[in-house]
């Protein structure tokens, strides 16, 4: 879209006002309203928050999967590698 209005602000700029800076202060301001580099980081950023969440996600079905067969706060710790104030914020959190 915004490749559109740049292109039309252009041929009209061409054609009909003549104004030397108009397509520079355009090309300008189309690249302030989208920045590949911005949508780049963007996108990188949102996979982290995937990749986090899904972390969470397994983590809370282990632990509390554990925790059903019988297993302790301080064994889990210990089999999951998750710190214990973890352990016990997951249990917290989904058994109260």
């Amino acid at each position: 879209m915004l490749l559109a209005i740049q292109n039309l602000i252009e041929y009209l700029n061409r054609n009909y006002i003549d104004d030397e800076n108009l397509e520079k202060e355009v090309n300008i301001m189309t690249k302030s309203l989208y920045d590949p580099e911005v949508e780049k980081k963007g996108i990188e950023k949102g996979i982290e928050k995937g990749i986090e969440k899904g972390i969470e996600k397994n983590q809370v079905e282990i632990v509390l999967n554990m925790l059903g067969e019988g297993l302790d706060e301080a064994t889990i710790s210990r089999f999951t590698k998750i710190d214990i104030e973890r352990v016990r914020e997951i249990i917290k959190k989904h058994l109260n």
